[in-house]
C-alpha cells in the first residue's frame, strides 16, 4: 500500500514527531577522540556568536549558555571543552551541577584505643605530664584525619576526579 499524503509529521526510530526546532540534526552534539570539528560544528568552547549570524542554532539553544552581561544580539556555545565538565543525562538539561564527595567521618575515644574511620593515633609527645598513675594517657598522643587510610581514592587529585578519557566535543550548527 503507497501513502500519497501524511496527515502528521514523520516520526523518527524512537516513535516521536521530528521536531521542527531540531531540523537537521541543528544543536546535536558531537564527540571526537581527537581535537577535530567538522565543516558544520563549532567547537564547544564558549564562543560568542550573533544570533543573525547562526539563527538555526539560536532557536534550538537560545541563550542558556550566556554568561551575565552578554551583549543583546548574541549567544554562546557551551564551553565543554574549556571547563571540562563531565556531562550527565538528566531532565533540566543546561544546568550545571556543583562538585560534592560525601562527607569524611571517624570517630575515637580520648583515654582509650577506640579509632574508627579516617581518625588514627600517631606518635606520642610529652606535654608534661604522659602518664596518669602509671596508666599510659592516650591525651598525649597526636590524633590523625587522613581520608586516604580509608580510601585510597582521596589524595590523588585536587578536584573531584572520577576515571575517564579526554574527548572533544562539537555542536552541530548548519
Amino acid at each position: 500500500m503507497k501513502v500519497n499524503t501524511l496527515k502528521s509529521p514523520p516520526v523518527n526510530q524512537n516513535g516521536y514527531h521530528k521536531n521542527s526546532l531540531t531540523k537537521e540534526r541543528i544543536g546535536t552534539l558531537f564527540i571526537y577522540p581527537i581535537d577535530y570539528t567538522p565543516d558544520d560544528c563549532l567547537s564547544c568552547d564558549g564562543y560568542s556568536l550573533q544570533i543573525t549570524d547562526y539563527e538555526d542554532l539560536y532557536k534550538v539553544i537560545g541563550t542558556k549558555f550566556n554568561q551575565s552581561g552578554d551583549a543583546s544580539g548574541t549567544f554562546r556555545v557551551p564551553d565543554y571543552n574549556v571547563t571540562k565538565r563531565f556531562l550527565q543525562p538528566g531532565s533540566g538539561a543546561g544546568t550545571q551541577i556543583a562538585a560534592g564527595l560525601p562527607n569524611i567521618t571517624g570517630t575515637f575515644v580520648t583515654r582509650g584505643n577506640t579509632f574508627s574511620g579516617c581518625v588514627y593515633k600517631s606518635d606520642y609527645f610529652d606535654a608534661g605530664q604522659a602518664y596518669w598513675g602509671n596508666v599510659n594517657n592516650d591525651a598525649y598522643y597526636r590524633k590523625y584525619i587522613d581520608a586516604s587510610k580509608n580510601s585510597s581514592l582521596y589524595g590523588n587529585s585536587t578536584t573531584v576526579q572520577p576515571p575517564s578519557q579526554l574527548v572533544h566535543i562539537c555542536i552541530k550548527y548548519k
